[in-house]
C-alpha cells in the first residue's frame, strides 16, 4: 500500500509492472477473441505530480459495433464471461464503462463514442513501481497481444 509520503511497500521493478498489465491484456484478447487494431504500453504516475509510485497501462483499440446498443450487448457478453474466467467487478473504480478487476489489474471497457473511431478497453496495474521517474518512462510503445 501506499504511504502518504509515496512509499510502496514490495515495489514492482518497471519490468514487472509492464507484465502486469500487458499479461491481463493478452488474457482478455484470448478469452474474449477480440479483434484488436492496436494496442498500446504506458508507464503513468499515480499522482498529479508525475513522480514515483508509476503504473502499468495497457490500452486496447477495437472496431466499432453496428450501434450503440449492440456494442453495450457485446461488452456485456464479454465481461460475463470474463467474470466465468475469475474476473470481479470492482465497486471501487469508478468509470462510466464496465469495470473488472483480477490480480490487481482494472480493465476497464469504455463505452462506444460517436466521435471515436475505435472502441476501448485500458488496463490499470498497482501504484508500485517506484524505480520509473518523469524523465526515464519513455514514450508509449505499440505491443502485441496474440
Amino acid at each position: 500500500m501506499n504511504s502518504p509520503t509515496g512509499h510502496v511497500s514490495n515495489p514492482l521493478t518497471p519490468e514487472q509492472s509492464k507484465a502486469q498489465v500487458v499479461g491481463a491484456a493478452r488474457e482478455i484478447v484470448a478469452a474474449t477473441g477480440l479483434h484488436v487494431v492496436s494496442a498500446s504500453f504506458e508507464r503513468s504516475s499515480c499522482n498529479d505530480d508525475g513522480v514515483a509510485p508509476f503504473r502499468g497501462v495497457v490500452s486496447i483499440s477495437y472496431p466499432l459495433a453496428p450501434s450503440f446498443e449492440q456494442s453495450a450487448a457485446e461488452v456485456a457478453k464479454m465481461v460475463r464471461h470474463l467474470q466465468s474466467l475469475g474476473w470481479t467487478g470492482d465497486s471501487a473504480f469508478h468509470s462510466h464503462g464496465s469495470v473488472l478487476k483480477k490480480g490487481n489489474v482494472i480493465a476497464v471497457f469504455d463505452p462506444q463514442g460517436s466521435s471515436t473511431p475505435y472502441r476501448g478497453i485500458d488496463l490499470y496495474g498497482e501504484c508500485r513501481d517506484v524505480t520509473t521517474t518523469k524523465d526515464t518512462k519513455g514514450p508509449d510503445e505499440d505491443i502485441a497481444l496474440n
